[in-house]
Parts: C-alpha cells; structure tokens; sequence
C-alpha cells in the first residue's frame, strides 16, 4: 500500500551508456503533473523503464517529503529555492539529496548514475592513494564553485548557503581567480 496520493512513478535502468549494467527502481512522488511528465521522460530517454512499487531511488516534491521513512531507499528531493531551508532539514533526516528546480539538463540523470554507482563526493575514500588526495584549498574550490553554480552565481545566496560573509566569499573567489591566471600565466611561459 502506497502512502502517496500523487501520480507514482517508478522506473528500472536497463543499462548505463557506461558500460555497467546497474538495475535500479526509481519511484517520482510528484504532484506537479508537468514536472513529472519531464522526469518521467528524462529517465526514459536515458533508458529507463516506469513501474510503481519497491523503488531503490525515490524522487520526492520537497512538499511530499514529511510522509517519507528515509531509512531504507535513497530519496532525493525535487525543491525550489524557497524551500532548500526544507530540503536540508530532510537531508539531515536521512535524504540523500535535492536537485533545486527549475530542472538543469542532465541533473536528474546524473543523480541517478551517482545513487548508482555509490558515488558521493562528500565521503572519503579509505583506500584512495596519496597522489588522489586533495588539498583543503581544492576541496574548498570545488564546492565554493559547486554552490554558485546551484546559486545561479548569486554570491549573496551563496555566502548564505556556505554559513560566510559575502566579503568572505568574494575574496574566496579573488583568491581561486588569481590562482587560475597564474596556473594560465605558467603553462603560457611553458608551452
């Protein structure tokens, strides 16, 4: 017995353009009609199959998700930017994630393929070498960059999403700028 109301979606991955071949059920929770129809057929194009019940992913409206046990199946949460506040505490709750909306080409697909593949940028990897390891600074570039892309490069948004001042941020950016126009300048004096 579903505990959901709206149209409930689930789909099966045949096989990744990837070379692997991951089966995976993946349930939408959406209410909005036309944004599932565009899930619904992102997933499709990608190769995957709707059905309706025991999903190994779940895509949950941010609205919908205070009926959701997170226990079990990794839930990622479809929210507008008003309501990431909602998204995190969910995440805090045992949410996998959230894609903001308006959807971005390729995100939804993506997500999948990381839920897939266990791939989750914010783990350590126990048995990754010295050589793979990244400094502090290269962390903290790429998720600056990952939170303004997710902030449509709105610094204000951003440095409240990050928990700094906009002062703090924008001399984060000046810093990585500098960096990369010296990295630029040097591969220039070398080639």
């Amino acid at each position: 017995m579903n505990q959901f109301s709206p149209k409930i979606v689930t789909v099966t991955k045949r096989s990744m353009n990837y070379g692997t071949n991951h089966m995976a059920t993946i349930s939408l929770y959406i209410e909005n009609t036309p944004l599932s129809m565009t899930v619904k057929a992102i997933l499709e194009a990608e190769g995957h199959q709707i059905v309706a019940e025991n999903a190994a992913i779940r895509f949950v409206d941010v609205s919908l998700a205070d009926r959701v046990d997170f226990s079990h199946t990794p839930t990622v949460l479809l929210t507008p930017g008003a309501e990431i506040p909602q998204a995190v505490q969910f995440m805090k709750r045992g949410a996998w994630g959230y894609i903001l909306l308006p959807l971005q080409p390729g995100e939804a697909v993506l997500t999948v393929n990381r839920i897939l593949g266990g791939e989750n940028n914010h783990r350590v990897d126990e048995n990754a070498t010295t050589e793979e390891l990244k400094s502090l600074d290269a962390i903290e570039t790429e998720y600056i960059q990952f939170v303004l892309r997710k902030c449509k490069n709105n610094q204000a948004k951003a440095a409240r999403v990050l928990g700094i001042g906009r002062n703090t941020l924008w001399r984060k950016l000046k810093k990585i700028h500098d960096w990369h126009e010296s990295e630029g300048n040097e591969q220039a004096r070398t080639a």
